[in-house]
């Protein structure tokens, strides 16, 4: 019954062959009818540009960046606020969109509001708001994002706080997807400028509104497309975060997924020399820290702006043991894979520099992540030393009402719990690198407080310390 079922409605779906040839024929006939083949259109071949590329905004760093004392401090997304009005203003052919479903002012984009407005058909006197304005804000990731996306022939951001990105997903993978399919075929990327998602007010500073708000799922979804086409980015510091908002609109058909810290508690580590170089390579082995560090028996690679601070913490207390160790930063991830397309094999970071910073004479490897740790440990495979010798540290799914220092102990991922994990693949004890204070408050014997991690009135009032 069920074979006589399909057999007739399939026999009432069948076109005779002659009449799919006639129906191709009649569809083909764009010479005499002047029509456009559809991959010939003007629309499928446009290159969008740039006329004018603005001086990158940067900071000064300490000049001695080893000593903890003299670190300085400022929020990341000031740096792409202003970079991103600096380009627009720079570049008035390209009409500009902003796709925001999330609180601009908090999320750190206010030159970026003054200039462009929100879009609204009835402005308030008082309030960044016009008929023409270009930033797109609904209560609608999708949506939001759809106006940025089909912006093509102009230039585009969108901002979202980072556990709602997911909902951007759908959409973002479609666009991902289709511009890989049309470099595949064509040979080069789309010529639409590449589109920034930036993923602020992020998994580790969002104290105020507990698990829903604290979530890297989006950043993970993204490493797993082809990396040459989505480009997970994980900036550092304000110059870090200045140079990869140039580099975006240098490149073309790519979709890059920016995970920024917006408080202005962040250290300044990076100078503007370095973080262009950490754009263009994907990491960088900090040379200034670490402890005999061109010999080291321990590699710390931390890939998130709070896990380079604890980090280099951990390098710190490290440094007093003498223990042979080298700290490097990992600003883009998906370069440093086994490669699963030529596109990806030619995006990699050379062979040269992973043998420089994963040097196979150190076999001890721990990663501090932003995201969940398990991602990046497959994802990083190759420097993977497995069993024993490597530890991945990141989120583990614990948050709450607390302050970045908070959820970076509940995780786990504190420059404490990086020792104690050197401890562990260095085959030393906790006591040899940590008081007994400390293993304390790591154990929940006592409060971390003023042991592991510091005063927290900083991050409650959004100002460096």
């Amino acid at each position: 019954e069920a074979r006589n079922n399909f057999n007739e409605s399939a026999r009432k779906l069948f076109v005779p062959q002659k009449e799919l040839n006639d129906a191709i024929r009649i569809f083909g006939l764009h010479e005499a009818s002047g029509r456009v083949r559809e991959k010939d259109h003007p629309l499928a071949h446009r290159q969008v540009e740039l006329k004018k590329y603005p001086a990158l905004v940067s900071r000064p760093v300490p000049a001695d960046r080893a000593e903890i004392k003299q670190w300085t401090r400022c929020g990341p997304m000031q740096a792409v606020d202003e970079m991103f009005a600096a380009i627009v203003q720079a570049n008035p052919h390209l009409r500009p969109r902003v796709g925001n479903p999330d609180e601009m002012k908090s999320n750190r984009l206010l030159k970026t509001l003054e200039l462009l407005k929100f879009r609204v058909t009835a402005p308030e006197q008082g309030i960044p708001e016009d008929v023409q304005g270009a930033v797109i804000t609904a209560l609608n990731e999708e949506a939001v994002a759809g106006a940025a996306f089909g912006n093509k022939g102009g230039i585009n951001l969108i901002a979202t706080y980072e556990a709602f990105g997911m909902k951007m997903a759908g959409l973002a993978r479609q666009e991902i997807i289709f511009a890989n399919d049309l470099k595949q075929t064509n040979g080069k990327a789309p010529g639409w400028l590449s589109i920034p998602l930036l993923l602020t007010s992020h998994t580790w500073e969002n104290a105020k509104n507990e698990r829903s708000h604290q979530d890297p799922a989006m950043a993970e979804c993204m490493l797993g497309e082809l990396s040459d086409t989505s480009r997970v980015i994980f900036a550092a510091d304000y110059n870090t975060a200045s140079a990869v908002t140039r580099e975006v609109y240098r490149t073309h058909g790519q979709i890059w997924t920016l995970v920024i810290p917006k408080y202005w508690s962040v250290p300044e580590l990076f100078s503007i020399e370095e973080a262009q170089q950490l754009v263009r390579e994907g990491a960088m082995k900090l040379e200034w820290a670490g402890f005999n560090n061109d010999n080291p028996e321990l590699i710390i690679t931390a890939i998130g702006a709070y896990q380079l601070e604890q980090a280099l913490m951990a390098s710190s207390r490290l440094k007093e043991k003498e223990i042979a160790h080298s700290v490097v930063y990992v600003l883009e991830p998906g370069r440093f894979r086994i490669p699963r397309s030529e596109g990806e094999r030619a995006h990699q970071a050379p062979a040269a520099l992973q043998s420089r910073l994963y040097p196979e004479s150190a076999a001890g490897r721990i990663f501090a992540c932003h995201t969940r740790p398990a991602a990046i440990l497959g994802l990083m495979q190759p420097h993977n030393t497995g069993g024993k010798r490597t530890i991945g540290l990141g989120f583990t799914g614990q948050g709450g009402t607390l302050t970045t220092p908070g959820l970076l102990f509940v995780n786990k991922c504190t420059w404490a719990h990086v020792a104690e994990a050197a401890a562990g693949v260095l085959n030393r004890t906790r006591e040899e690198l940590l008081s007994q204070e400390e293993i304390e408050a790591l154990d929940g014997k006592r409060s971390p407080e003023n042991v592991i991690i510091q005063s927290l009135k900083w991050i409650r009032s959004g100002e460096g310390v």
